[in-house]
């Protein structure tokens, strides 16, 4: 499990993302062992547009999950 201070890293980061698109969701994180799930009752679109930004947050994590 990573140390709090990652989950509240990943967490910060994603939900500014998500907010960019959904300025009204509500943004958890849980570790996973498997490839990460998005629980949802978003439609498909949404969906894809949520798994779109995820994927590009974890992309981009070498310029905003740096350590100290």
């Amino acid at each position: 499990m990573p140390p709090p201070r990652v989950k509240d890293t990943i967490l910060g980061e994603l939900t500014k993302r998500v907010h960019r698109i959904f300025p009204d969701a509500h943004v958890r994180v849980k570790p996973m062992m498997t490839l990460p799930a998005i629980n949802t009752d978003a439609s498909k679109h949404e969906k894809e547009q949520i798994s779109r930004t995820v994927q590009e947050m974890f992309e981009e994590a070498d310029m905003w999950l740096v350590s100290d």
